[in-house]
Parts: structure tokens; sequence; C-alpha cells
């Protein structure tokens, strides 16, 4: 059992986070609508909400880190989760001002849930076994496995009315999650003391690289939904076919390259394929007009993002092994932050600028392409280049 109970609430707390993550997007459609009647930009906003949420959660990581331990993080970051889907479920019962203030209070709790979560996640997963990268990378994927599984049962309780009762359930879920965390007690991180004077560059250049790809990942999942369903004027299952196709694609990738061992030249490859087609896959989506062919289309953008925030965590943990809890928390932030604030401009951008969800997505291709310059600029600044995060220790 002293093994199980770590593997439990470690990859529980993913999945659940999973769930968590895509709820908004996936409910973009009954936002537009009655009570809360909000358009592109207020949309937008409500990953800036997140954005805010997840930079206070990288601030605030390493110091609770220091304080609780990681696991403590973890509950924390539970907590903030069960705050954020209770905001929600309380927004359906109030008018269209007041609810939309309750959704911007159910993104900043998300964003700091997500942040403290996640960090604490993937430090946490780290010391499951010998091999970290394999591990953290397995955490990714339940991760992705909740988000991809999300806009599948979301529909289908959006059609009968019945979509509060998802966040319920989470609340749920998060609430077990903090109770099989009891009576566990996870090992203090090595980590040193960070000093807000002193960044590493690889740490920034990490840093750079997951919020560029965090930009491309959202601009695929928060604007599925939106692109299929408003813009080319197909069936809202269509449209969350299309978002669960998209996450169902990005993890199925993620647990296959999993189980592959981590070499230099996979590394190059996450870094120099995957974002090249994150780039193509922006350039040809625009181009599919069938319903079949955009979901197809949302399917290659998953399988293209797939790997490479896991394989830059891992990378960024084992260039920085005596400061392991502030990059875990920037590492997250920093993915936070790329899709929020990506999210935000694309609705600026839709409301207020006139330009459409295809035009938008061809100018993203530069910033995929961008990514794999930054991801590699930080690989060759890192100890070895490409190996893995070693264990940090036994939980």
């Amino acid at each position: 059992m002293s093994r199980l109970r770590p593997a439990f609430v470690i990859f529980a707390a993913a999945t659940l986070q999973g769930f968590a993550f895509t709820l908004v997007p996936a409910l973009a459609t009954v936002f537009s609508a009655a009570p809360y009647a909000i358009d592109a930009s207020a949309f937008g906003s409500l990953f800036l909400a997140l954005t805010l949420g997840a930079i206070a959660a990288a601030v605030t990581t390493p110091l609770l880190a220091r304080r609780f331990g990681m696991l403590g993080v973890l509950r924390f970051g539970v907590a903030a989760n069960i705050a954020a889907l209770a905001a929600l479920i309380a927004s359906t019962a109030l008018g269209s001002g007041t609810a939309y203030a309750l959704l911007l209070a159910d993104t900043t709790a998300l964003g700091i849930g997500f942040g403290l979560s996640v960090s604490a996640i993937n430090e946490l997963a780290a010391t499951l076994s010998n091999d970290a990268t394999r591990s953290i990378t397995v955490a990714n994927v339940l991760i992705g496995l909740g988000t991809a599984l999300t806009p599948l049962f979301i529909g289908t309780l959006i059609l009968r009315g019945m979509w509060p009762l998802w966040p319920a359930l989470l609340v749920a879920g998060f609430a077990g999650v903090l109770v099989g965390s009891m009576g566990w007690t996870a090992q203090r991180s090595a980590s040193r003391p960070s000093g807000a004077a002193h960044v590493p560059a690889q740490l920034v250049l990490f840093a750079v690289a997951a919020l560029l790809y965090a930009f491309c990942e959202g601009a695929f999942s928060s604007w599925a939904t939106s692109f299929v369903h408003d813009d080319r004027r197909f069936s809202l299952e269509t449209g969350e076919r299309a978002l669960a196709g998209f996450w169902f694609a990005l993890t199925g990738t993620r647990a296959l390259l999993a189980v592959v061992p981590i070499r230099a030249a996979a590394t190059k490859l996450a870094f120099v394929f995957f974002p090249l087609t994150i780039a193509v896959t922006f350039l040809l989506l625009p181009t599919w007009t069938s319903p079949t062919g955009l979901i197809f289309g949302f399917v290659a953008g998953g399988v293209a993002c797939s790997i490479v925030f896991p394989y830059a965590v891992s990378l960024a943990l084992a260039a920085l092994p005596g400061d392991a809890d502030r990059t875990a928390a920037v590492m997250v932030a920093a993915l936070i932050t790329g899709e929020g604030i990506g999210t935000y401009l694309m609705g600026v951008l839709r409301t207020n600028a006139g330009l459409s969800l295809t035009q938008i997505y061809r100018v993203s291709a530069c910033v995929a392409v961008t990514v794999a310059i930054a991801a590699l600029l930080a690989v060759k600044m890192a100890p070895q280049h490409s190996e893995p995060a070693p264990r940090r220790g036994g939980s």
C-alpha cells in the first residue's frame, strides 16, 4: 500500500485535473447563451483570468513547497480546483453579470489549481520510478485523457440540459484525492531556496518554448468548437468531436511515446519535427471544409502537440536539479500563460479586429516554428543535451 497510495494520488489528481482544465472550452457554446450571453472577447478574457491565477501559483509554489512539501502544494491545488468548480456550478443560477463574475472566479481559481497541482504532479511523478521522464509522461498522458473525455461527456449532458452534473462529480473526485493523500508523507525535495535575482538562462528558454507551445495548443483546444460550430456552421456534436479528437490524439501519442527510450534523436524529434508539424497543421486546417476533414485536422493537431511539453519539463528538471520546485512551477505557469494569453488574444482579434479563425490559424504557424527554435536553444544549453530527469528520492 505504501507504493500504491502515491501512485493513486498522483495519477488520480492528474486525470481529474485534465477533466477540469478542458471544461471551460467545452462549454463555449453554453456561455454564448443565457444566462451568460458572452461574446468571443469576453470568453477570451476568462483565459486571461486563468493566466493570472497560474502566475500566482508559480510565485507561491516554491514558498509553499518549502513550508509544506510538494504533497502540500498538491493539496492546495486540489482545494483551488474544488473552489473553481463550485463557482462554475453556482453561476448557473444567476443573472448574466453575476454569472460572468463567477466564471472569472472559476477560471482564476482553476489557474491557481492547475499551476499548483501540475507542478506537484510532475515533480512527485518523477519519484515513482527510476525512469523519471516516463513517469512524468504517464502523468501528462492521464491529464490528456481527462481533457479528451470531457468534451464527449459534456456534449451529451449539454443536450440533456444536465451539464452542471459533470463539475459536481469532479468536486467529489477531487475530494477523494484529498482523502487519499491523508496519511502519506512524501519525501521533501532537495531543491534549494530559489533567488528571485538569478533566473538561469536554461529555465528562461525552456519557459519560452513552453509558453509558445501552449499558445499553439490553446489555438486548437480553446477554439475547436467555435471554429467548427460557429465559423463553419456544422453541428455542436461535430465541434465537440473535433475537440475530443484533438485531446485523444494528443493523449494517445503521448502514451505511445512514453514507452520509447528517450535518446538525443528522440529529443530532437520532439523539438523539431513536432513543432513543424504543428505549423503545417495550422496552414492546412482552414483548407478542410467537410466535418470529417475538420475532425481529422484537429486530430493531426493533437498528434503534433503531444510530446513537446512533457519532454521540456523532464529536460528542464534535469538541467536544474537543485531548483526543482521553482523549475516545475515556472514550466507549468508558462504552459497556462501561453494558453491563457493566446486564447485571450484570439478572442480580441475575432471580436475587435474582425479576423477569422482561419486567418489567425495561418499566422499561428509562425509561432509553432518559433517553438522549435526556443526549445533547441534550451536543449543545447542543458547538461548532456538530452539526459532525462533523474529520480530524486522515494515517496
